[in-house]
């Protein structure tokens, strides 16, 4: 790998992207009883909040309400090693409570957007640009750049726009945001809400 694509790295890591600090790690964990990360966002996604934030001129034409459905398992999965709620809780064996805080990523709308299309090198973090590594289009990098066991591995191929509302969803409901809330759950599980949050009106 390349001094400038490892440079590329370490401002990831500085990012809260790709290194779980032991802090992060030893952080409060969910109670017993909350919701499986596997848990799937419903198949109609609740109507966005009223309180909406600005997004990035990147993101123009993105859907968050579709980016919530991408965010669960019948999209890109980021469920399954995020959390619902970004916490990096996750219980994907490959990344087990170990990925990247979301709610505490310093990312911008770019970063995110070159980060899901593909992944981290070295990391658990896959890539979801069908073409990545294919041409250099990720960090100048082709699969024949890499050494054994650092290129990413393949996640679930998603759609540019796909990839857009993806970000929206995060940077809306998940980015820079306090610990989840009931009305967080309820966004995120729609209509399983009442069940699957529940552990929150306790």
């Amino acid at each position: 790998m390349s001094l400038l694509n490892r440079k590329s790295l370490a401002l990831l890591v500085a990012a809260g992207l790709v290194a779980v600090t032991p802090l992060a790690l030893n952080a409060a964990q969910p109670p017993a009883n909350a919701p499986a990360a596997e848990t799937a966002a419903p198949a109609e996604a609740p109507a966005a909040d009223a309180t909406a934030i600005e997004l990035d001129p990147l993101l123009a034409g993105a859907d968050v309400n579709r980016g919530v459905v991408v965010y669960g398992s019948r999209g890109g999965n980021c469920v399954s090693c995020h959390g619902w709620d970004g916490n990096g809780l996750g219980k994907n064996p490959r990344s087990e409570g170990a990925a990247a805080l979301l709610r505490d990523s310093g990312l911008d709308a770019q970063g995110f957007i070159e980060i899901i299309s593909c992944g981290i090198p070295g990391t658990p973090m896959p890539y979801h640009d069908a073409q990545a590594y294919k041409d250099d289009r990720c960090y100048g990098m082709t699969k024949a750049d890499f050494e054994e066991g650092q290129m990413p591995h393949k996640g679930k191929s998603l759609k540019s726009e796909d990839i857009l509302s993806l970000v929206a969803y995060i940077q809306t409901h998940i980015q820079g945001k306090p610990k989840a809330t009931y009305e967080d759950c309820a966004f995120y599980f729609g209509a399983s809400a009442e069940k699957a949050c529940a552990f929150l009106k306790k």
